[in-house]
């Protein structure tokens, strides 16, 4: 079969999601010289959606369903998605693998040296219902207020004093190479992360047999072994986007360490675990039925 020169990807419009697509496209071209590189950017529902200042999107698939719907009209042939913003509930045509090593999958301040320098009314920015749990329950911070845009947007907020410090995931500020931004990393095992934070995926339709030979080369068993995890734990519980849970499956070459915190939404009360395994779908399903067994469907109405 010949192949087809011209690869068509997909990804949502923003600077960072650019960056992640061409990090795809560049180890594609590496592996593949022949191969000619089209970048179809998508404003999706859930950008336009954070750009007006408006609430939350509801879902995940505000991100994504415009982009999966290129491919299913084979308008695009592979798709490159952060894929903490992945739902669990992906079209059957289309194949979702993780791609490249990890980025750095933790949370990171900027705009103050570390969280304890911040008085407890100090304003901290975030979208995000988990990082507001987290700081309710591990800093007693009772100023954190919703902000919205991409990374440029935020970063220009708390530069204008419109907050006093700001948090982000730091696999956005390294790919962004704005490393210099970040003031402090927070501890993943203490300030657990996103489930899948920091990990690039790829979307294609399930019966492109080349592109899936094309794709294979980037993959790495352990960072989709993780990914899984992790996922699986998320679907188990029942959980979506607006869910503050944390799920971090740390990868320690012999072993698989996962980091596990759910919050009610104030961050007044938690379920935490901390479980070592080799196997890391063994590890997903002990974790989960143990959540499950502690009664986290209290924490997660």
């Amino acid at each position: 079969m010949k192949t087809k020169r011209e690869l068509r990807i997909a990804s949502r419009a923003s600077q960072l999601a650019r960056i992640q697509a061409e990090l795809v496209g560049n180890a594609v071209k590496q592996r593949f010289p022949d191969r000619d590189i089209i970048y179809v950017p998508v404003i999706t529902t859930g950008d336009r959606s954070a750009e007006t200042g408006n609430l939350p999107p509801k879902n995940k698939d505000d991100f994504v369903r415009e982009i999966e719907m290129l491919l299913l009209k084979n308008e695009a042939d592979l798709a490159v998605h952060s894929l903490k913003d992945v739902p669990s509930n992906a079209p059957d045509e289309l194949t979702l693998c993780t791609v490249l090593q990890r980025e750095d999958p933790r949370d990171v301040l900027v705009g103050r040296a570390n969280m304890f320098c911040l008085n407890p009314s100090a304003k901290i920015g975030t979208s995000s219902p988990r990082r507001r749990a987290l700081l309710n329950f591990r800093f007693k911070s009772n100023n954190v207020a919703h902000i919205r845009g991409n990374v440029d947007t935020r970063l220009q907020k708390l530069d204008c004093g419109e907050y006093d410090s700001i948090l982000l995931a730091a696999a956005g500020l390294h790919r962004l190479n704005l490393r210099h931004r970040i003031d402090s990393y927070l501890d993943p095992s203490n300030f657990v992360p996103a489930p899948c934070q920091g990990t690039l995926a790829v979307q294609f339709r399930h019966d492109d047999v080349q592109l899936a030979s094309t794709i294979e080369p980037l993959q790495h068993l352990r960072v989709e072994a993780a990914a899984r995890c992790e996922r699986e734990i998320v679907l188990s519980l029942e959980a979506d986007c607006n869910s503050p849970i944390g799920i971090y499956c740390e990868d320690r070459s012999t072993e698989y360490v996962l980091h596990a915190i759910v919050l009610n939404i104030a961050g007044t009360e938690t379920l935490e675990l901390k479980v070592n395994d080799q196997d890391p779908v063994r590890l997903a399903t002990n974790v989960a039925n143990s959540l499950i067994a502690m009664g986290v469907e209290k924490l997660l109405r």
